[in-house]
């Protein structure tokens, strides 16, 4: 099949080509170079009671928390109250407290993570004012903290790191709002509603009267896609015809979805006027991606094991629109686990283990493929400190990043960044088994059940948000803990990052010595590889062997008895 080779090459293509300019873009947006829309500008930072002074990163994560704080609150109140809200032409109630509180964490830290099937549980006004609206400030907050490091590594004896309020405001303002108004547009085009009305009567085949839900879908969906947000808001995401109507849109949704992640590598690049050390990074999750893409689309072109003697179909094509196939379906299963998205137009359950599993290590890993928009960039700068300060310890230096030197503190703060994932995931996640109810939660026994588990816990932990199907999101015990490991999978890496930022930037720079470790190359991409390999995934080696990889075992045992 030619298009398991012309598919994926073709989207890594479109991904990267557009990266450098959009990433200098970005560069004059945060640094105001770009100013076409100044008097709007203003007047918002103007309507946030703040001129644009300059914080220290204490002042920073303070701004960022109250932000955070206030927009979960509002989110969590629409959704309590959405029965008495305007624009709920179906007379929806409003949710239960703890799905409230699930979805507005949610929402609020760029998971999207939802336990709720949109078209029969949200009102138009909570999609649009409660949800679109943290579609836009979630991934805007996210680009900031990353911005933020970016001057801390630049900057030397000084405690300032910008402005959020104007930071916010400006990748708001000058690059989510544009970008998703033409990508609405287009979608608009290719069939996705975008619309007021109440849902539409019609008479099914069989002769039973249903509704056909509508909505100001192609809104949401244009920022969910473009945010790394991944919400969908129709309850089976990007595999609903409406969501999703025709080969062209499935290419929009799944390119735009690293667009973002991927151009903010080369603002890095800008900002430490070393743009092979930025193209370094990028090469580093490209390999990354393509390793994770082989193996995904590899395993969705064998046939399943149990019917391999009744069919001579290729392919897995249980779960999968057949307007897909099994490699579009594993492009986008790739892509939005890489990048935290975490919208699909595949059931992900019904991949093979294998192909799950990949998955499943893309939000173990921390979500530093190419990731969210400026989480995936700032969660692997982590993993360039730690391999720059390995790499100057094993040869007797002291570790030094871009002229900066590499202490102590900077080097608490990077591991305890790294407990997050094995926290949120082990700890978090292993309570459930431990429940009487567990198995009812998780839906099924043995290896699959374990996945199932595993998946869910990585992709709040990952601030990814897909999910297994059959796993009892909804549960009120679940809404709770998996709320908290979205917490603590945002901000256990914010605060990190910021005091990482706040820490470099008063240090002074030094002149670069012929023994400091190199950031741009092979050696620098290949040792960078094998960190966040051995480092971010070897907590994870033991559940994985009990869960996609003992399915994977027992499939092929059965197969061949």
């Amino acid at each position: 099949m030619w298009q398991e080779v012309i598919y994926p090459a073709a989207f890594v293509l479109l991904v990267l080509l557009p990266a450098p300019l959009l990433g200098n873009y970005m560069y004059k947006v945060f640094e105001g170079q770009s100013r076409w829309l100044s008097p709007i500008e203003r007047a918002t930072m103007a309507c946030c009671g703040t001129d644009g002074r300059e914080q220290n990163w204490k002042s920073y994560a303070l701004s960022l928390l109250a932000f955070n704080g206030a927009g979960f609150g509002l989110l969590f109140l629409i959704l309590m109250a959405q029965g008495l809200l305007p624009l709920n032409p179906q007379q929806l109630p409003g949710l239960s407290w703890e799905l409230a509180f699930n979805t507005a964490v949610s929402f609020m830290t760029n998971t999207n993570w939802q336990a709720y099937s949109g078209e029969v549980s949200l009102s138009y006004f909570s999609q649009m004012v409660g949800l679109t609206t943290q579609n836009f400030v979630s991934a805007s907050t996210g680009a900031a903290v990353a911005v933020a490091l970016f001057r801390g590594i630049t900057r030397q004896q000084t405690t300032h790191l910008g402005n959020f309020w104007q930071d916010l405001v400006r990748f708001c303002l000058y690059v989510l709002l544009p970008m998703a108004l033409v990508m609405a547009l287009l979608l608009v085009w290719q069939g996705v509603p975008q619309s007021l009305s109440a849902y539409l009567p019609f008479h099914a085949l069989e002769g039973q009267e249903q509704l056909l839900p509508l909505g100001p879908a192609a809104s949401q969906i244009a920022i969910k896609q473009l945010g790394s947000n991944g919400g969908g808001f129709f309850g089976i995401n990007s595999a609903h015809p409406f969501e999703n109507p025709t080969a062209l849109s499935n290419w929009l949704e799944m390119v735009t979805l690293l667009t973002i992640p991927a151009a903010l590598v080369c603002t890095l690049g800008r900002y430490v006027k070393h743009q092979g050390h930025g193209r370094a990074i990028l090469s580093a999750m490209t390999l990354l991606f393509v390793l994770g893409l082989g193996l995904s689309v590899y395993q969705e072109l064998q046939p399943d094991p149990a019917l391999a003697q009744l069919t001579t179909q290729a392919g897995n094509w249980e779960g999968k629109e057949s307007r897909f196939g099994p490699v579009l379906s594993s492009i986008w299963e790739v892509a939005t686990t890489a990048a935290s998205n975490g919208s699909v137009n595949a059931m992900h359950d019904s991949f093979t283990p294998l192909g799950g599993m990949v998955a499943m290590i893309n939000m173990l890993l921390g979500e530093v493929v190419f990731g969210g928009v400026g989480a995936g960039i700032y969660g692997m700068m982590l993993f360039v400190l730690l391999t720059v300060f390995l790499c100057g310890l094993m040869v007797g230096r002291t570790p030094t990043y871009l002229g900066k030197r590499l202490g102590i503190t900077e080097m608490k703060w990077v591991v305890a960044s790294m407990l997050v994932m094995p926290v949120g995931v082990l700890v978090i996640g292993g309570v459930t088994l431990l429940m009487p109810d567990a198995s009812t939660i998780i839906g099924q026994e043995g290896p699959h059940g374990l996945s199932r588990l595993i998946y869910a816990y990585a992709s709040a932990a990952g601030n990814n948000g897909s999910a297994f199907g059959g796993f009892a999101a909804a549960d009120s015990w679940q809404c709770i803990a998996i709320g908290l490991a979205m917490l603590l999978g945002r901000f256990g890496y914010i605060i990190p990052v910021l005091a990482i930022a706040g820490q470099l930037a008063r240090s002074s720079r030094i002149d670069a010595g012929e023994g400091d470790f190199p950031v741009s190359g092979t050696l620098f991409v290949t040792l960078l590889i094998i960190t966040v390999l051995l480092i971010g995934g070897l907590s994870f080696l033991p559940v994985l062997a009990l869960g996609p990889v003992a399915e994977h075992l027992t499939l092929m045992q059965g197969a061949f008895q």
